[in-house]
């Protein structure tokens, strides 16, 4: 940076005078310049910048590289007190008496804020009485009093604000370049950042950089700690400014953009919006900012209507400024620099700080009182108020967590706080549930764990009396550990329920319980989803929405609204859980709309799992599309909660859904066999609702690899549990497998009879499969009732997955379908006619693809499968059909030597001697 002069000094700093010159790395400042242009025909020119913008280097620039006429006659002065009256006006006439019609020279006044006051008043005297009698260009870093209004009209005056000043990308680029000696994309963007177009910022910051041994590490740690630039460049500024000036910024010092209305009231200050006009005029500390919209912030501090003010004497005496901003007008915004410095200066402390924080703590103590709470937490943390803070998070914690954005504000708060937070066990759920929802489980279980102590010791103490075991805080926090299996689910279960009835039939349980009251709702209806008591999972999971909605939890309304979706989905009403999973997602999607982690992901699933099940062109009387395949795509990868047991093992069975879907029987297989996605909890430990479904997940899948000793071990395990019609549904499967078709029918007829849960539909597949083989036997009539049947239970579910064609020694589904859909019929029963119309049987479908145990068993497994050719594959594929290699060679369009050629190098490949064996080896290896 270049040095102002010494006192007393002018200077005339000609393109060719080495009097004032420019530093060896210089960025032409073309904005500027353009403006001081025509500016400069005026009788006075202000310009107005923090220090470190480059105003003096800015016009030292612009007269000594444009071709300015200017440059050749111009006088730089730098200001101090010794420059009186007389003094500059004896500089402002010029050396001698000028000739007619030539204009006075110009004068730039550097530092000219450091003008006397009389000196200043004679300059405003001339620009009103004899504007053409001098030219001046003052440089300032704040503005002059001086005359503005008529000058400006008349031409006389011209105003340029810092933010001419503001240096664009490309020049701190070029700036970092020089001074860094770099060009790593990283260190410029760092110092991009961080500087926000303020000259010596990004100057000292480059400087810094290059002295670091590794400048790219160093701008990783800059772009988190701006605080050794913020001190040396901001902290000088802020130095400067006067005490209103100071009070307001270390009062609006954590916000984002402000509106004037909500300065006034956090730094209880009627004349805010005037502080805020100055602080711009200079530029670059400062800005206005009217494409943001301050309706969030401005809702804390509504304009009262004249009632409203009668009514609120006693509560707030801030007048609102008269140029207040109605809300979503735009603000101004702090430059992140002076943020640094005056956050600093908070944290050190003194009287200024001290003030500052009691206006602010006195603002955010109407804000609570008038129930607007976003922002009350943020602004006394950001203040250094944490003992207010911990009271504000006391009161309404868990509304603040539940509906808080992506910043974690609370967490922050507890590792900044931490003797503050471990003398306060009054906020520790508010702490537990926002780890809770960050599915943060050490956190959860840290801050749980230290709740149930307090309460052993303590008893409750700041409690109200008559709530011994029914705190609802307590009651959460057990159905957490059984969520993270540290606790028995029954006995929390029913914990749960006992404070759940109390709160709604005793009032003083009610009221100490009413801001945890939609949690613990929400927390009981998951465990009920858990454990199958799905009746009772609905109904607390309908509370939790109400409640919710009523308490204006909207994030929690659309957590408790994906868990209930799911209970509707296990009930078997699949048309519900779509609909609710429906408006879930379009919550979710809506401008501004506060989330829940893994929310959108649970309605996805359950919305996927809902849809697989109905036929591929859905009725277009539903209002709610079908998932289309991105959602199906993104649900893939996709994270949920690890207490979240009920939805990891949907995904569990999703999983494996796709793979039979793509054909992959035997990974289907593997991933229903394995540890699964409940990694604490084997198979034998699900509840049985749940296991019963895993279980003739498996059987299904077995049905289609033939896997006959599977299909006989989960039906015995079915019968131990009690699920007969299930049960028998496996045995139906395993009889049809070895042929047996009257062993079949009669175990398939057992399990329409006794079918005990709702997912997966028994009855149905039953029904479905009984009728296949009951035509096959001779016995159309029977086949016919039992179709029908099978068509009529499944219509208000739209579920076609029982007409799949099960049976593999039945009549294809496609024939009996089509036979009775000759008759008149219902919508469904057409809609399922045309889905089947074309189609083989599922089990003929993956009979020539899916390896059976025995093919598994005698193939040695190699490390890689054989590389096939693109031919060699499509020959393959033609002898999986049974085709012959005069039907390949006319589907290829070769000669028969060629596909006999092509024959001859699958069996050597595959280690075959016969196309059977080929076969059975290529099964084995997936690759048909």
């Amino acid at each position: 940076m270049l040095a102002p002069g010494p006192p007393g000094r002018t200077r005339r700093p000609g393109r060719d005078s080495p009097a004032r010159p420019l530093p060896r790395i210089y960025v032409p400042r073309q904005r500027l310049w353009q403006r001081l242009d025509a500016a400069v025909e005026g009788s006075v020119t202000l310009v107005v910048a923090p220090a470190g913008a480059g105003k003096s280097l800015g016009v030292a620039g612009w007269l000594r590289q444009t071709a300015s006429k200017h440059a050749d006659n111009a006088v730089w002065v730098s200001a101090d007190s010794s420059w009186t009256p007389d003094r500059l006006s004896s500089v402002l006439d010029g050396p001698g008496p000028r000739e007619p019609g030539t204009s006075p020279p110009l004068v730039v006044v550097d530092d000219a804020h450091l003008l006397p006051g009389t000196t200043l008043r004679r300059i405003d005297e001339r620009l009103n009485t004899a504007p053409d009698s001098m030219r001046i260009l003052l440089l300032s870093r704040w503005a002059l009093p001086l005359t503005r209004l008529v000058p400006e009209l008349l031409g006389n005056f011209t105003f340029l604000r810092g933010d001419l000043l503001r240096l664009s990308d490309a020049e701190v680029a070029s700036l970092v370049s020089g001074h860094a000696r770099t060009d790593d994309q990283e260190v410029l963007h760092a110092v991009t950042k961080h500087a926000d177009g303020w000259c010596a910022a990004a100057v000292l910051a480059a400087r810094e950089l290059s002295a670091a041994p590794d400048p790219a590490a160093a701008a990783r740690l800059l772009a988190h700690d701006a605080t050794p630039i913020a001190t040396r460049v901001a902290g000088e500024v802020f130095s400067t400014l006067t005490p209103r000036q100071r009070h307001l910024l270390l009062s609006i010092a954590g916000e984002d953009v402000v509106s004037v209305s909500t300065a006034a009231h956090l730094s209880h200050d009627q004349h805010a919006g005037e502080i805020l006009a100055e602080l711009e005029d200079t530029g670059l500390l400062v800005m206005r900012d009217d494409h943001h919209d301050c309706a969030d912030t401005d809702e804390e501090t509504p304009v009262p209507s004249g009632e409203d003010l009668l009514e609120r004497t006693d509560l707030d005496s801030t007048p609102v400024p008269p140029d207040a901003e109605p809300p979503g007008t735009g603000g101004f915004r702090v430059h992140p620099l002076l943020v640094a410095v005056v956050r600093q200066r908070l944290a050190e402390g003194g009287v200024d700080a001290a003030r500052a924080r009691s206006t602010v703590i006195r603002a955010v103590g109407l804000d609570v009182a008038r129930g607007n709470l976003s922002q009350a937490f943020p602004r006394l943390v950001r203040v250094g108020a944490p003992a207010e803070a911990a009271d504000v998070l006391a009161r309404d914690g868990v509304r603040m967590v539940l509906n808080q954005c992506d910043h974690d504000e609370v967490g922050e708060f507890v590792r900044t706080e931490p003797e503050v937070v471990g003398s306060r066990p009054d906020i520790w759920f508010a702490i537990a549930l926002g780890c809770w929802l960050r599915d943060d489980v050490e956190g959860t279980r840290h801050w749980g764990d230290r709740l149930l102590d307090a309460r052993r010791r303590w008893s409750n103490s700041w409690l109200p009396g008559g709530m011994d075991g029914l705190d609802a805080t307590i009651a959460c926090i057990r159905l957490w550990r059984v969520a993270l299996g540290l606790e028995p689910a029954y006995a929390a279960v029913g914990h749960a329920k006992r404070v759940l009835v109390a709160s709604q039939t005793r009032p003083t349980v009610r009221e100490a319980n009413a801001e945890v009251l939609p949690v613990l709702a929400n927390e009981l209806g998951v465990a009920q989803n858990w454990l199958g008591e799905l009746t009772e999972a609905e109904t607390s999971l309908t509370l939790a929405v109400s409640l919710s909605r009523s308490q204006g939890l909207a994030p929690l309304g659309m957590c408790a609204l994906s868990h209930l979706a799911f209970t509707q989905y296990m009930r078997g009403r699949e048309s519900a859980c779509i609909e609710l999973a429906h408006e879930v997602l379009v919550a979710a999607r809506s401008p501004g709309a506060r989330r829940l982690r893994f929310v959108a992901e649970r309605a996805r699933l359950a919305e996927i799992l809902s849809r697989l099940l109905d036929v591929p062109a859905p009725s277009k009387d539903l209002d709610v599309p079908a998932p289309s395949k991105d959602i199906v795509e993104r649900t893939t990868g996709v994270r949920y909660h690890s207490g979240d047991l009920c939805t990891r093992f949907w995904f569990r069975v999703w999983d494996a859904r796709k793979e039979v879907v793509a054909g992959n029987v035997a990974v289907a297989q593997r991933i229903l066999s394995g540890p699964g996605e409940c990694l604490r909890l084997t198979d034998d430990q699900l509840p049985e609702h749940l296991r019963v479904t895993l279980l003739v997940e498996r059987a299904f899948v077995a049905a289609l690899a033939s896997d006959r000793e599977t299909l006989k071990s989960l039906g015995d395990t079915l019968g131990l549990l009690g699920a007969v019609g299930e049960s028998a549904l496996v045995q139906g499967l395993r009889a049809d497998r070895d042929g047996d078709r009257r062993g079949a029918a009669a175990a398939f007829e057992a399990a329409s009879a006794d079918a005990t849960y709702s997912q997966p539909p028994t009855r149905a597949l039953a029904l479905a499969c009984e009728a296949q083989l009951l035509d096959a036997l001779g016995d159309p009539s029977r086949s016919e009732d039992r179709l029908v049947e099978a068509i009529s239970v499944t219509e208000a579910r739209r579920n076609a997955v029982p007409f799949f064609g099960w049976a593999r020694q039945g009549t294809p589904i496609e024939t009996l379908l089509r036979r009775l859909d000759e008759r008149p019929a219902t919508r469904w029963q057409h809609e399922l006619a045309a889905t089947a119309a074309g189609r083989p049987d599922v089990t003929a479908l993956y009979a020539s693809k899916t390896a059976t145990p025995r093919e598994l068993d005698d193939v040695s497994q190699a490390l890689v499968p054989p590389a096939l050719s693109p031919r060699e594959r499509e020959v393959l594929n033609e002898l999986a059909r049974g085709a012959t290699y005069a039907d390949i060679a006319a589907a290829l369009f070769v000669s028969e030597n060629t596909v006999k050629t092509h024959v001859s190098s699958l069996y050597t490949k595959l280690a075959a001697s016969r196309r059977s064996e080929a076969l059975k080896i290529a099964r084995s290896f997936h690759l048909l």
